[in-house]
């Protein structure tokens, strides 16, 4: 599968299935500016377990921004088929 399959997959997802995925990139992406927010806290700080909190959320946001693309993409082509 080349990139431009991927681009025209995500042009043909289903309205609904577009706005779950965007409402989980905006829930993620919250995750991430709050994990990103505690990495500053530890910056002025020094703390560090605020360190791995950070690093630990961050991670965990960004794996949930790229879940929901590719579970968005595969569950459209489940209801598809």
């Amino acid at each position: 599968m080349n990139f431009q399959e991927i681009i025209k997959n995500i042009k043909k997802l289903d309205k609904k299935i577009v706005t779950i995925i965007i409402n989980g990139l905006k829930v993620s992406l919250i995750f991430c500016l709050i994990a990103s927010f505690i990495l500053v806290t530890y910056n002025t700080i020094g703390e560090p377990n605020t360190y791995y909190i950070g690093i630990s959320l961050l991670k965990s946001g960004l794996f949930f921004i790229v879940a929901f693309i590719i579970y968005g993409i595969a569950f459209n082509k489940i209801i598809n088929e």
